[in-house]
């Protein structure tokens, strides 16, 4: 095939590869279920089935106490052990911390049972704490991450109720008080970690002027801006395009699609503008390279596939609807998927 990525190797200003991503956080969950993985009819390691295809960087998420159900099985030792297959494979890493026992999103920022009942300040404390201790037990297990999510989609604030839903200006201040405090707790256990800050609704302008004007004028220190974008749910790739340089203009920062999916099967065509199938699934990839490139001053830097490992079936069950088996880069049997060439960066065999 044509490569999908034209000329993005490297910013103007520094030695940082578009990235080419995948989160790949239940990947040990699912091959424990049986299921093995094949690249051109050949069982192989998945992590070294994406990283043949082009991938170069990997997203793992962390709870605090899973429950195991539903796919919440992100504890600190599973997450440890993925994260060193990550970097043994000579790939970056990004750690996604949700900040919660279980899945964070905007409608969802539950805190950790062993947080509740704490005073503003102590949670502050806590939060600080528990990102150091994290970041540093990553490092001392050989596997540091590249750059760091503070919390998992945090439109709408996270650790709930002290840091949000964001309804008053004094709760915007505890949640930026909380988000400062998990970025201290990065920086004091590396400095150089990049911090990035993800939200959802990636398509909305308005709602992204309104966040990061409130975390600039509080003083919260980042580096990248992250954004979720399905196509099935938030709009168009122009929509998109237009929102990521509205962003590099005013912020001039990096931004990555921090999630995104496209179904190759059973999806709702008349939700989107590329073909229900395979071929869809990777055009629509394909385009989506392109629309991040186009981002001004090259802030556009790359983008991470939410669950392309996802292959459900008989092996065990997720959410319990099959939307994201259908969104895979493998079929039902593990066969690699013409999407994962999503990954083939310029050069690439």
């Amino acid at each position: 095939m044509a490569c999908l990525v034209q000329g993005a190797g490297l910013k103007a200003d520094e030695a940082q590869p578009f990235v080419l991503g995948a989160d790949l956080s239940l990947l040990k969950f699912i091959e424990d279920h049986g299921v093995q993985y094949q690249d051109t009819g050949e069982p192989k390691d998945a992590m070294l089935i994406f990283k043949d295809h082009g991938c170069n960087y990997v997203r793992l998420r962390l709870f605090l106490d899973p429950n195991g159900k539903e796919g919440q099985v992100n504890s600190l030792p599973y997450t440890l052990a993925l994260a060193k297959r990550v970097k043994a494979a000579g790939l970056r890493f990004l750690l996604d911390l949700h900040y919660s026992d279980g899945w964070a999103d905007p409608g969802h920022q539950i805190i950790p049972a062993a947080w509740k009942g704490q005073s503003h300040a102590k949670l502050v404390e806590q939060v600080s704490n528990y990102t150091h201790d994290t970041v540093a037990a990553f490092q001392q297990a050989g596997c540091a991450p590249d750059m760091v999510e503070v919390g998992n989609e945090i439109t709408n604030g996270f650790i709930w109720p002290d840091g949000g839903p964001l309804n008053t200006d004094a709760k915007w201040d505890d949640f930026t008080d909380l988000l400062k405090a998990g970025i201290r707790g990065v920086h004091a256990a590396d400095a150089s970690i990049k911090i990035l800050i993800h939200i959802d609704r990636g398509t909305k302008q308005q709602v992204s002027k309104s966040f990061f004007e409130h975390l600039t004028a509080r003083g919260v220190p980042f580096d990248v801006i992250g954004l979720s974008f399905y196509p099935f749910w938030n709009g168009s790739l122009m929509q998109l395009k237009e929102n990521m340089t509205f962003l590099a203009n005013t912020y001039h920062k990096d931004i990555i699609v921090a999630e995104t999916a496209f179904n190759w099967r059973y999806g709702d065509a008349t939700k989107v503008s590329y073909p229900i199938s395979p071929s869809g699934q990777k055009a629509y990839y394909a385009d989506l390279i392109k629309t991040i490139e186009a981002t001004p001053d090259g802030h556009g830097i790359g983008f991470f596939v939410w669950a392309p490992e996802w292959i459900e079936g008989e092996k065990w069950s997720g959410h319990g609807n099959g939307d994201w088996e259908n969104r895979a880069f493998f079929d039902d049997q593990g066969n690699a998927l013409p999407a994962l060439d999503a990954f083939r960066a310029e050069g690439a065999p």
